[in-house]
């Protein structure tokens, strides 16, 4: 039942980040990359280009996360005014820590297999929410074409 240990996952992640609430991520950041590769069965190049993406996750995600260590530790926080500032200021940043997560979710899902993504699919069909489209570098590094 290993989807099923995954499903519990989301169900939990889905319930601590109230976010993108149509969008079925993956939480690279935050699901324990043992139980994605369990979940979907990746073989071992998929497994180390997974754990290759968590790591560049965390190292891009570092800094904005100092950035909110700072941030509750030095703003204001005495009125409502201070706490309304201070609650757009963390939602900024946060924002992009959940869009670097969602670029590498969408690049694990380039890579799967489409019976594994078919349970990508099954899954974020169970809890609601809709599948992200996968993506490659090529597509991700691509310049915009000019219309």
């Amino acid at each position: 039942m290993k989807a099923g240990r995954f499903l519990h996952v989301l169900f939990v992640f889905f319930a601590m980040n109230a976010f993108a609430q149509e969008d079925c991520a993956l939480g690279l950041g935050g699901a324990d990359p043992n139980q994605i590769i369990e979940a979907f069965e990746l073989d071992p190049v998929q497994q180390e280009k997974l754990l290759s993406w968590v790591e560049a996750l965390k190292e891009e995600n570092a800094p904005l996360q100092q950035k909110l260590d700072s941030l509750l530790a030095a703003h204001p926080q005495k009125t409502p005014e201070d706490l309304t500032a201070l609650g757009q200021k963390y939602e900024v940043i946060k924002g992009r820590m959940v869009g670097n997560s969602a670029r590498y979710d969408r690049l694990l899902l380039g890579i799967l297999r489409p019976s594994q993504y078919r349970v990508y699919e099954s899954l974020c069909r169970q809890v609601g929410r809709l599948p992200l489209e996968p993506v490659t570098r090529e597509m991700l590094e691509a310049p915009e074409e000019k219309h």
